[in-house]
């Protein structure tokens, strides 16, 4: 929880009240309405959901073979576990359940660095460890395509396999195209983080058929797999639209929050089998629910894309003159971006979240380390620059433009 560490040190040199109680923007807020989860389950019964949001996914995807899994980490030791090579090319600086789904599957993983003032690994990394026969995973981090097409290319010179994390990335397109639908595979989410939040889940997309045994894939699992109603998930979404609307964050919920953070937290070792034997989202299959309520966010698609484009603009207009360094390429898919990342060169993260909330600014961060062992950071110089630096900006259609300008303005000043 890299955040929960993050704020227990910064609580630790605050003397005064941590936070002012008034309005706070949430650094995330569901796109799933309350009222959608009533129709999803009024639907449930008549509407076939898993069958129509298959076939909504082919026909935005392009693509027959979609597969669904219980997480986006699932998927992927889903799509190892059925392939014969052994080593696996990662972003040093990704997720950490990709690396634990890696194990899972039982390969060996090779780690590239990440471009220098980028957070994702490109072509140009990649090729520094490209060998006959290994599966490179390129991702996409907070939306922000990497150069896909070209590690693609690259993959194939070598007789190479590519397995696209496009899990922070649905709908967004890079040169017309949906990521995802690039490399041999791709991978989406509906974790509760991502664009369309559907408690767990993941789609698997099958680009190159030839590439994999299907029916394998099809009939494959890691764990056995539960399908249950999701009742207890629905009632913490419902209760989380609740307590992230801006009144209640600030003055409740994040209180209760930093009152939990000031706490150490000492979380205790587990096996990583052990750990994904009981985990749900490893263990609980997608639900015909959870594919109704992907089905509702869908037909608002292109309207919360709009407000999200809307809002990378707004803090891409406002930042631009300021020494913040922002990692937002200008030809980007700006509606496709899950968060927007900005870092504060020369300054150290922590003062920065100090500072932001005594102010009243609750900034968000993730991946605060790199994936390979400590011992060999010094290797990836870039991967962990951005773990030690990288905060991320809210994007989210409930976020207004004139609240977002606001946030921005503010970011602004703790650069001074």
């Amino acid at each position: 929880m890299p955040t929960r560490e993050a704020y227990f040190e910064v609580l630790q040199s605050v003397k005064v009240r941590p936070c002012p109680r008034r309005s706070i923007i949430a650094p995330n807020r569901l796109e799933i309405r309350n009222e959608e989860f009533l129709t999803a389950f009024l639907n449930l019964s008549l509407s076939r959901p898993l069958l129509k949001l298959r076939e909504k996914l082919q026909s935005i995807t392009g693509r027959e073979n979609i597969f669904f899994a219980p997480s986006c980490r699932a998927a992927l030791a889903q799509l190892l576990a059925t392939l014969p090579q052994k080593d696996v090319v990662l972003p040093a600086y990704t997720c950490p359940v990709v690396k634990k789904a890696a194990i899972l599957a039982g390969k060996n993983i090779i780690y590239v660095d990440v471009a220098k003032n980028s957070i994702n690994s490109t072509s140009e990394e990649f090729a520094k460890e490209i060998k006959s026969g290994r599966i490179l995973i390129p991702t996409h981090l907070y939306g922000i395509p990497t150069d896909v097409e070209a590690i693609c290319n690259l993959a194939k010179t070598k007789s190479c396999l590519t397995i696209e994390d496009a899990a922070a990335a649905f709908g967004s397109r890079r040169m017309g195209k949906m990521l995802g639908t690039f490399g041999d595979a791709g991978v989406i989410s509906f974790e509760q983080s991502k664009r369309l939040p559907a408690f767990r889940g993941a789609a698997i997309i099958i680009n190159n058929e030839k590439a994999f045994d299907l029916e394998k894939l099809r009939t494959f699992k890691l764990f056995d797999l539960k399908f249950q109603l999701p009742m207890s998930e629905t009632a913490k979404a419902v209760l989380y639209n609740l307590a992230t609307v801006p009144w209640i964050y600030g003055r409740l919920t994040l209180p209760l929050i930093l009152k939990k953070y000031s706490k150490a937290n000492q979380p205790q070792p587990q096996n990583l089998f052990e750990a994904a034997r009981n985990s749900p989202f490893y263990l609980r299959g997608f639900h015909p629910f959870q594919a109704a309520l992907i089905l509702a966010m869908l037909k608002r698609f292109e309207n919360i894309r709009t407000r999200i484009g809307q809002l990378v603009s707004i803090y891409r207009q406002i930042l631009k003159d300021s020494n913040i360094r922002t990692f937002i390429p200008a030809d980007i898919d700006e509606s496709g971006l899950l968060r927007f990342p900005i870092a504060f060169p020369g300054r150290e993260r922590l003062e920065i979240l100090s500072q932001a909330l005594l102010r009243g600014l609750f900034l968000e961060i993730n991946y605060d380390q790199p994936l390979p062992e400590k011992e060999d950071w010094s290797k990836f110089p870039n991967a962990r620059w951005a773990a030690q630096n990288v905060i991320l900006l809210p994007l989210y259609a409930r976020l207004c433009p004139e609240k977002a300008a606001v946030l921005a303005k503010e970011v602004v000043q703790l650069s001074h």
